[in-house]
């Protein structure tokens, strides 16, 4: 076992070697096979092995997910990054509320490991407050914007006392929830990152004196556009040194940049990335109509899934048993929260549906 993965503390309690996985072991036991405590298992388990690669796989942010191999040595340089980024100590306090099936919860555990940092883990299901004990503290933490403006719903007073530091991902964060953080002590932070660049290499303040619309570079990092106006990173400290994003962005300077949206059409609610082509591909047939998924801002999921139908009519109502085939097909968080129809769909000269152009129809209705 590599050195720098050989330790690990858990509530206060050091764990080495082995322990470690019969650490989690048990924890999958005592949670009757959860998925949350199988996947955190598995976590470990990789990254106490011998192998200089850690398995993981994007979450489908700009695609569908796919499997990838991170070297060790960038999930190190990326912790180091963290510690110098957020001032973070041995024996500070973390929690880890998000799943380790994608990047975000997994490098909760990097960081834990190796930073020396005590993690306390639960399960990110039933709201983060929900699952914690009123005298629990913590320095850092990491959430999915829904987990946040849940928790601020349920108690905010409460989110004050417990945290020192919320760093947010996954997802567009909403300007309500951004007023919501406005007069917290807690600070609130929403990184910028991917998988490919094991989180964040930007950051923007969301409340307190340093609040901002801009991300700003950390460490080394700096940012310039490519020909679709999308960020390229430019990352030192990582094995793969440049990587060209679909992201949209106001460029400011070289450390400095607004983003704008994304160049695909993927949804973030909730934190989960939904692909409308996917879901298109299962209700072709089934809605009577031309139709697209898209996103419209939502205050508590970030981006709510909604349904546009080309009804080929004026009166702007479609027919409810059109849409009763819906029903078993999706997912809950997959399953439109609005139906829109429109007469006619903006088209290329080729008949395909300009979804941009379509989507903004809505707001002159």
């Amino acid at each position: 076992m590599p050195t720098s993965f050989k330790n690990l503390i858990i509530d206060g309690i050091p764990y080495s070697g082995e322990a470690i996985l019969h650490w989690a072991d048990d924890l999958v036991k005592g949670q009757r096979g959860a998925a949350w405590a199988s996947d955190l298992r598995l976590t470990l388990r990789e990254l106490c092995t011998g192998a200089g690669t850690f398995n993981t796989r994007t979450s489908g942010t700009t695609g569908a997910p796919k499997a990838l191999s991170i070297s060790k040595a960038d999930l190190q340089a990326s912790a180091e990054l963290t510690r110098t980024t957020f001032g973070l100590q041995k024996g500070d306090r973390t929690l880890l509320c998000l799943p380790c099936e994608f990047i975000g919860g997994k490098m909760m555990v990097v960081r834990a490991m190796l930073l020396g940092l005590d993690m306390h883990a639960i399960d990110p299901r039933g709201g983060v407050l929900r699952n914690l004990l009123v005298p629990d503290r913590f320095k850092f933490a990491a959430m999915v914007p829904m987990q946040l403006h849940t928790a601020l719903q349920h108690d905010a007073a409460r989110v004050e006392e417990q945290f020192d530091m919320i760093l947010l991902g996954g997802g567009p964060v909403s300007e309500a929830l951004i007023a919501r953080t406005q007069g917290l002590r807690t600070r609130v932070v929403l990184g910028y990152g991917s998988t490919e660049t094991v989180t964040h290499v930007a950051l923007r303040e969301l409340n307190g004196s340093q609040a901002s619309e801009e991300f700003t570079a950390i460490g080394e990092v700096s940012f310039a556009i490519d020909a679709r106006g999308c960020l390229i990173i430019r990352a030192p400290h990582l094995s793969v040194p440049e990587r060209i994003t679909n992201d949209l962005v106001e460029l400011i300077d070289e450390r400095r940049f607004r983003w704008l949206g994304r160049h695909d059409h993927v949804i973030l609610s909730g934190g989960r990335k939904i692909h409308p082509e996917r879901l298109e591909a299962v209700t072709a047939g089934v809605v009577p109509y031309p139709h697209f998924f898209a996103a419209l801002p939502d205050e508590r999921l970030g981006q709510s899934v909604v349904l546009l139908v080309e009804t080929g009519n004026d009166n702007g109502k479609v027919p409810q048993d059109a849409l009763h085939g819906l029903n078993g097909l999706l997912y809950d968080h997959e399953r439109p929260r609005r139906v829109i129809s429109l007469r006619e769909f903006v088209r290329t000269s080729s008949g395909k549906i300009e979804r941009a152009r379509t989507l903004a129809l809505v707001d002159k209705q």
